[in-house]
């Protein structure tokens, strides 16, 4: 029903180009509406995910990151957009990147959030390699949405809550369409606002 379908599985790098890549490949073929499904998204680069949110968004803000001392890092988005309708898919296992993906999409009115409630992570961290081979994960920023929000605790909830049942959660990889109630969810979501 000329609906494109794209699946982050993380933001890792090479993500972007990726993504852009399949984007451009589904507008070309005459998509007319995205679900964007980021379940199961333990998350990445904020680099990535900032250059994959660019074409989907207006120009203003992505996400901030702001250090202890107060220093701050802004990720931006530019004017130029595509202007379709889009539904994001999210589930517990959303994590801080893909939190933030949704939840940008979301504070500028220009996705729909089906699936059920994120965690809820808000600082970012940095690995230090240390001298015996061996190295140490610390947190070192906090990030804000687009309008200023941390997702440290509260995480993000869906537009359109739509769980799976525990059989469903246990075979996710194997769901296909038909057997998926949140893509189904999703799909006629973006189906109506195409009409």
């Amino acid at each position: 029903d000329k609906i494109g379908y794209i699946r982050i599985e993380n933001f890792h790098d090479g993500c972007a180009d990726q993504f852009k890549t399949a984007l451009q490949s589904l507008t070309d073929s005459g998509a007319e509406s995205l679900v964007i499904d980021v379940r199961h998204n333990g998350g990445g680069k904020v680099k990535e995910m900032s250059e994959i949110l660019d074409p989907l968004l207006p120009e203003g803000t992505i996400m901030t990151l702001r250090e202890k001392d107060g220093h701050e890092t802004v990720y931006s988005s530019d004017a130029d957009m595509i202007d379709l309708p889009i539904a994001v898919l999210i589930d517990d296992q959303s994590i801080s990147a893909a939190e933030f993906f949704a939840a940008a999409l979301q504070e500028y009115e220009r996705a729909t959030l089906v699936g059920t409630h994120t965690t809820g992570k808000g600082r970012a961290q940095r690995t230090y390699a240390l001298s015996d081979g061996s190295a140490v994960n610390l947190s070192v920023e906090e990030y804000f949405t687009p309008k200023g929000k941390s997702l440290a605790d509260p995480g993000i909830a869906p537009d359109i809550e739509t769980a799976l049942t525990d059989e469903q959660t246990a075979n996710f990889y194997f769901l296909g369409t038909d057997g998926d109630p949140q893509l189904q969810r999703a799909l006629s979501e973006v189906q109506s606002l195409k009409n």
